[in-house]
C-alpha cells in the first residue's frame, strides 16, 4: 500500500469511531458550538421518518469563513499561495427548490479564493442536493448538499456533503463534512474534515431560475444509466469481474465501474463516511484527463466543422506573442495535442524516450502559478529550449502545449465567429450538450477586472461519472451521436484501430508493454489469452484518473487520489482490460 494509501486507511479507521447513529439534531445546527468530528454520511440525507418539506427554498446562503477541524489536525502546508487550506471559504450559495430536489443556479465555480475574498486557499463547486423534513425538527424543513472544494489554478476536488434547516426568512448554521478526494498537488497530504458555518439568507434573484431549471431537469433527462456493480455481478457472474481495479490500494480509489450495453456499473463510491450519497451527482477533479475529454474533444470538434486543415495550423498564426520565439515558427496544432512541440526542459536522450523528462522543473511554478493568460503566455514562451528534432517527432509531456493550443483554438474560434466566440462556450454548445451534458464547470485562469477567463484544457474540468461515460459514449461512436457527426470521425476511428499502435513512443511500460500518445490519449497494449494485441486509448490524470475505451463499446473508469511517483499501478488498467474482454472477448 502506499502512503497516501496507509494515510486514507488511518482516517477512514479514526473517522469510523466517531460515526454517530442519532445523525445531526436541529438543536445541534442551531448552536453556537458542534460536537465535533466526521460522521456517518447517512446523517446528511433523509432518515426513515423523513416527510417532505415543509416549504420550498429558495434563497442565497452567505457563508462566513470558518475554520475546519481535520484529520491530520493540520492539512499541509500551512500556507498555500499565501492562503490558508484550513479555512472553509466565504461564499454566496443561492439554491431553488425542484421537487424534493434542491437545485444551485450555478454548478460553475465559485470563486472565492481566487478574487481574493479573506484568507482561505478555497473557492467551491455546488451541486444539487435534497429538501425534507424530519418529525423532531419543530416546524423547519432540512435541506442538504454535496459539494467540493477547489483551488481555480489546480486540478484536485475535495468532496463533501452540507446540511442546514431552513423556517421562512430563518436560517440554521451550516454543518458539512468533508469524506473524499481525488490527488492533490499543492496540498500535501489526504485529509478528511468538518465544521460548522455561521449562515444568513438572502434573496435570491428570479433572473435565472428558469435557465437553471432547464439545464437540471435536461441533465436528470440525459444522464448516464447507472447500477450497482452486484447488478452486473447478477447479470454475468462474479467470477469475470475478478481483479477489475488490478493492482492499485482499494484505499486509493475514490470509484471505479465499468460502461456495458449503455449502463455504467458502479463498483464503489466510499469514504471516510461511509456511501458518498449522490455520488452520481458529485464533481471529481480529474486532473489531465481533461485534455482528452475536453481539449481533444474540442481540436476534433473544429476539425469536422472547419475541416481537417486545423490539424494543420500554426500556432503563431493564433498566439502571435509566439512569433519572436523561434522554436515555435513550425509548431502545429497537430503538434501541441501530441504534445510533440519541440520545446522543453528534458534531456536530449530519446533512446529510450521518457515522455516525463524536464516535465515538473524548477521552472513549471512560474507558469503554473501565472493568474491570467498573458501572464501565462509570457511564462511559457520565455521556459523551454529548443529540442534538435523539433516539432511532431518526440512526446515530452508539458501542461503548457495544452494550455497554449487552447489559448490559439479560442483565437481562432474568434477569428471565424467573432470576438464573443469562447472555447468553452463552443465545446459545451457543440460538443456536451447534445450528448446530454448540461453543465461543465471548469478551472480558468484569473483575469483583471473579473473577466471570464480562459479556459485551462490541460486540467481543471469538473466531471459527474455520467459526464465521462457520456463523452467516453461519443469517443467510442466514432464521434458521431445519433445522425450528427459531431467530432472528426477519421481521427476518432484512428484512435480506435485496436489491431495496431498509434502515436508516439512514451517510455512508460505497463504489463502489456510501452505505451504511445496520440491527440490526448495514452494507448495501452493488452494481450488476450489467445495471444490477441489490442491497443486501446485512455484518458489520464494525475493519481489515477482514468478512462479507457475498449473494444465492444466497453468502457472502464477509475477515479483515486494515488501517488504515481510511487505506486506504477495509478496507470495499469490491464484488470479492466481483462474483465471487458470476458464480457465481450476482444478477439474472436
Amino acid at each position: 500500500m502506499s502512503k497516501i494509501g496507509r494515510a486514507v486507511a488511518v482516517i477512514l479507521l479514526a473517522a469510523g469511531k466517531t460515526w454517530a447513529a442519532a445523525g445531526i439534531t436541529a438543536a445541534e445546527l442551531r448552536a453556537s458550538t458542534w460536537s465535533g468530528g466526521i460522521i456517518d454520511n447517512a446523517a446528511f440525507i433523509p432518515s426513515g421518518r423523513a416527510a417532505v418539506a415543509r416549504e420550498p427554498f429558495f434563497g442565497t446562503l452567505k457563508l462566513t469563513e470558518s475554520r475546519m477541524i481535520s484529520t491530520p489536525g493540520k492539512i499541509a502546508p500551512n500556507l498555500v499561495l499565501g492562503r490558508n487550506p484550513q479555512l472553509f471559504p466565504a461564499v454566496d450559495l443561492a439554491f431553488f427548490t425542484d421537487g424534493g430536489d434542491l437545485v444551485p443556479f450555478t454548478q460553475d465555480v465559485i470563486r472565492s479564493a481566487s478574487i481574493d475574498r479573506g484568507q482561505s486557499f478555497w473557492d467551491i463547486i455546488v451541486q444539487p442536493g435534497r429538501v425534507w423534513s424530519e418529525p423532531t425538527d419543530g416546524g423547519w424543513s432540512r435541506a442538504a448538499f454535496p459539494f467540493a472544494l477547489i483551488s481555480s489554478i489546480e486540478g484536485e476536488t475535495h468532496n463533501g456533503l452540507a446540511t442546514f434547516l431552513y423556517r421562512g426568512a430563518r436560517i440554521s448554521n451550516l454543518r458539512f463534512q468533508i469524506v473524499q478526494q481525488t490527488a492533490p498537488f499543492y496540498i500535501k497530504n489526504i485529509f478528511v474534515a468538518a465544521g460548522l458555518v455561521p449562515a444568513a439568507l438572502e434573496t435570491a434573484s428570479k433572473d435565472r431560475v428558469d435557465e437553471a431549471r432547464r439545464a437540471y431537469e435536461a441533465d436528470r433527462r440525459d444522464a448516464a444509466h447507472i447500477a450497482t456493480w452486484r447488478a452486473l455481478s447478477a447479470r454475468v457472474g462474479g467470477g469475470k469481474l475478478d481483479r477489475f481495479d488490478g493492482a492499485m490500494s482499494s484505499s486509493d480509489i475514490v470509484l471505479s465501474g465499468l460502461d456495458y450495453q449503455n449502463t455504467f456499473y458502479l463498483k464503489q463510491c466510499q469514504s471516510a463516511g461511509g456511501p458518498l450519497p449522490w455520488c452520481d451527482r458529485a464533481r471529481f477533479g480529474v486532473w489531465s484527463a481533461t485534455k482528452a475529454l475536453a481539449n481533444a474533444a474540442a481540436l476534433l470538434r473544429l476539425a469536422q466543422k472547419y475541416g481537417p486543415s486545423v490539424f494543420d495550423l500554426k500556432l503563431r498564426d493564433y498566439v502571435p506573442e509566439a512569433a519572436t520565439y523561434p522554436g515555435w515558427n513550425d509548431v502545429r496544432f497537430e503538434d501541441a495535442i501530441d504534445m510533440a512541440t519541440g520545446i522543453g526542459n528534458g534531456s536530449t536522450n530519446v533512446h529510450p524516450n521518457n515522455s516525463s523528462d524536464g516535465y515538473i522543473d524548477p521552472s513549471y511554478a512560474t507558469w503554473y502559478e501565472a493568474r491570467s493568460v498573458q501572464e501565462k503566455i509570457e511564462a511559457l514562451l520565455r521556459d523551454g529550449r529548443v529540442y534538435p528534432w523539433g516539432p511532431g517527432k518526440v512526446t515530452r509531456y508539458r501542461d503548457q502545449d495544452m494550455f497554449i493550443l487552447g489559448v490559439a483554438m479560442d483565437r481562432f474560434i474568434k477569428s471565424k465567429e467573432g470576438a464573443s466566440a469562447d472555447l468553452w462556450t463552443m465545446l459545451r454548445k457543440e460538443v456536451f450538450e447534445p450528448i446530454g451534458i448540461h453543465e461543465a464547470p471548469t478551472n480558468r485562469t484569473i483575469e483583471p477586472g473579473g473577466a471570464p477567463g480562459q479556459p485551462m484544457m490541460a486540467y481543471g474540468y469538473y466531471p459527474t461519472i455520467s459526464d465521462l461515460v457520456l463523452i467516453a459514449r461519443l469517443y467510442q461512436s466514432g464521434g458521431k451521436h445519433g445522425d450528427r457527426q459531431i467530432l472528426f470521425a477519421p481521427r476518432v476511428q484512428e484512435l480506435l484501430t485496436w489491431s495496431r499502435s498509434k502515436g508516439l513512443p512514451t517510455g512508460e511500460r505497463l504489463s502489456g508493454g510501452e505505451t504511445t500518445y496520440s491527440t490526448a490519449f495514452w494507448v495501452a497494449t493488452y494481450t488476450s489469452a489467445n495471444g490477441c494485441r489490442v491497443f486501446y486509448p485512455r484518458m489520464v490524470g494525475w493519481g489515477g484518473n482514468l478512462v479507457a475505451l475498449m473494444p465492444g463499446g466497453l468502457t472502464g473508469v477509475r477515479l483515486a487520489k494515488g501517488d504515481e511517483s510511487k505506486d506504477p499501478a495509478t496507470a495499469d488498467t490491464d484488470g479492466m482490460a481483462r474483465v471487458a474482454d470476458r464480457l465481450a472477448p476482444f478477439c474472436r
